[in-house]
């Protein structure tokens, strides 16, 4: 039987006890161009749930129909990479050799911090995402492991060289991080320039705010955001002391 539009009424098809029959119609929704991938695999559940071959056949334009819009979605999806061990473990193995030639930086970074970092660090080249980041990609996500908790202890305390190492081994981990023969150090070290100048500005405006407190206060030595700093410090070694 031939159908000439994806709805049909009341065809006569015979049963299996030989007896014609007139076969109820199920109506469903059209394929309609904002379905999310999920919609359409609901409507196709819909379409096949409990029917019988009669009605199967009576719903095939409509099966296909669905069926095609959801490969059309499926191929406008980027594709996912599959997680590997061997490379997690080859990235692992990049960022730890890379590390052993920033042991300079490295000791400009309280002890117990890194610790907390190199463990994130080693995190995330077990997770799925890192095997199609871009260089940018990678080097965001270090600066919000690294660069951004130091930033927030460093700068208060004007410890502008332990941030300069900060900016090198971010950079550096980023570049470890990515795969074997991507070469960005170029773009690394256009990013620790520019790191570099905006650490300039920092140290020549805590410069001025000190002259400028200084002589609005002569006798205070200690500068507000000095103070500030040391008392997020005793917070912290308090907090850690209760842990133990």
């Amino acid at each position: 039987m031939e159908l000439d539009g994806p709805t049909a009424t009341s065809p006569k098809v015979e049963s299996k006890d030989g007896n014609l029959d007139s076969l109820e119609i199920i109506k469903h929704e059209e394929v309609k161009e904002d379905d999310t991938q999920e919609d359409l695999i609901k409507k196709l559940f819909d379409m096949v749930r409990d029917v019988t071959a009669e009605q199967l056949a009576l719903k095939q334009l409509q099966i296909t129909n669905t069926i095609c819009r959801l490969k059309e979605l499926q191929d406008q999806q980027p594709p996912k990479a599959t997680f590997n061990p061997a490379i997690a473990n080859s990235c692992r193995e990049r960022l730890e050799g890379t590390l052993t030639y920033l042991t300079s930086e490295l000791s400009a970074i309280p002890p117990a911090k890194w610790t907390t970092y190199k463990r994130k660090l080693l995190k995330f080249c077990e997770s799925e995402p890192i095997l199609t980041m871009t260089f940018a990609q990678r080097l965001y996500k270090v600066v919000d492991i690294i660069y951004l908790p130091e930033e927030m202890d460093a700068i208060p305390k004007e410890d502008f060289k332990r941030m300069h190492s900060v900016a090198r081994i971010c950079a550096a981990a980023a570049q470890a991080l990515g795969p074997e023969h991507e070469s960005e150090e170029a773009l690394a070290e256009k990013w620790i320039s520019a790191k570099a100048q905006d650490l300039e500005f920092l140290k020549k405006m805590f410069r001025s705010m000190r002259g400028i407190y200084k002589a609005s206060a002569p006798e205070r030595t200690e500068m507000p955001w000095e103070r500030q700093a040391g008392e997020r410090d005793n917070g912290q070694a308090c907090g850690n002391a209760q842990s133990l």
